[in-house]
């Protein structure tokens, strides 16, 4: 629990870096112009480009545009130098005609965007799940109604036109700013080619897989935020999970980015069970995956797309509504059983069975954008005004 003194100096250090974030877009825009064509891919997520960046940045004309990247929260950057890293990134940003992210990212809240830019988010997360944003206002981890977070961008997309509200919610953005462009990382689920890529590239990262049964273990975290993120490992008994895979099963754990503590596999078990929870692409492993066990994790809408069976194993789920919250009942994203305890998830750990019938009814209110051509959407929706005069909206 963080000490009485860092929760009193935390805010004032926060108002402070945003005051200096604003002097120093204040200052390069006052003496330099903007650069047409210029874009920014910028994450806090990873140290590496993935997911939606990653399907922008292989597709975009590098020959028109000048893209740039940065990666705002490596972790052997000190506090110091992750400050530096931030304030160059304002100043780049301040002649930046698109600046990109992909997650929540505080310098950019900090500064009054000068007209002929955009800020776009394209959230790392497909659907509308769990709560986010100011849909969270009033709970514990929730902003407060005078929060700057989030409320400039200029461009929200999101996987679903029936989407577009809550994410408007989310973020405190009117709805005309958000577009169903549909996710650009799910185009990986149509493209047979990139799929042979992706599949080879993590069976050289974990040979084990190789013509195995794969079953993922993806949940979320718990925890109001990333600083105070965990799994409660009571949920898990890999000794008697391992028990009941099959010969040709391999189970994969994969932890959500923010949880920190990796689950300890008995030396017994490894020849069936690891943990893939720092392999950079979680789509390259859902390729591989043949049965999907998770809980509250967004994971179900790209794993949706793939046609494939899901166990929600949800032991607080009464809980989980409560405290965190979801867009819609738990009832409509659940196109797979639901069991609240472990001795019920073992006997499901071989099934093959998939409720077409749901998984489509999910895929239509949640994914209707996703179609395979996603990033191309992106680009004419995002960078339309790219030969004109470049407007902010």
């Amino acid at each position: 629990m963080p000490s009485p003194w860092r929760m009193l100096l935390n805010p004032a250090y926060q108002s402070l870096k945003n005051s200096v974030y604003r002097l120093v877009y204040f200052l390069v825009s006052a003496i330099r112009p903007v650069r047409r064509n210029s874009v920014i891919l910028a994450t806090n997520r990873t140290q590496t480009l993935t997911d939606n960046l990653r399907f922008i940045y292989d597709r975009i004309d590098q020959g028109k545009y000048r893209v740039t990247t940065f990666f705002l929260s490596r972790p052997s950057m000190s506090r110091t130098s992750r400050l530096l890293a931030q304030i160059r990134f304002v100043a780049k940003m301040a002649t930046t005609q698109y600046t990109i992210v992909d997650d929540f990212l505080p310098p950019v809240y900090a500064v009054h965007l000068r007209p002929g830019v955009r800020l776009v988010q394209v959230w790392h997360a497909l659907g509308a799940l769990k709560r986010v944003g100011y849909s969270r206002g009033g709970t514990n981890g929730g902003p407060v109604a005078t929060s700057i977070s989030h409320k400039n961008y200029t461009d929200v997309i999101v996987s679903a036109t029936s989407i577009r509200k809550d994410f408007a919610e989310a973020f405190a953005v009117s709805v005309d700013k958000v577009h169903a462009t549909g996710a650009p990382r799910s185009d990986l689920f149509f493209d047979p080619s990139a799929q042979e890529s992706a599949r080879a590239a993590i069976l050289a990262a974990c040979p084990l897989l190789e013509n195995k049964r794969v079953i993922l273990f993806a949940p979320t975290f718990r925890g109001e935020r990333k600083r105070t993120a965990y799994f409660p490992s009571a949920y898990l008994d890999l000794d008697r999970m391992y028990a009941g895979l099959g010969d040709e099963d391999v189970l994969v754990i994969r932890m959500h980015p923010f949880v920190k503590d990796r689950v300890p596999i008995p030396p017994a078990c490894r020849d069936k069970i690891v943990d893939l929870s720092d392999y950079p692409e979680f789509n390259h492993i859902l390729l591989l995956c043949e049965l999907l066990v998770t809980d509250y994790s967004s994971a179900i809408f790209d794993y949706s797309l793939l046609k494939r069976p899901v166990v929600f194993y949800a032991p607080d789920l009464d809980v989980y509504t409560r405290d965190r919250g979801f867009y819609y009942d738990f009832s409509e994203y659940a196109y797979g059983p639901v069991v609240r305890d472990l001795d019920s998830l073992l006997p499901l750990l071989g099934t093959t069975a998939v409720d077409e019938e749901h998984r489509a009814r999910f895929c239509r209110t949640f994914l209707d954008a996703c179609d395979g051509h996603a990033t191309d959407r992106f680009l004419a929706t995002i960078l339309a005004d790219s030969q004109g005069s470049p407007h902010a909206r």
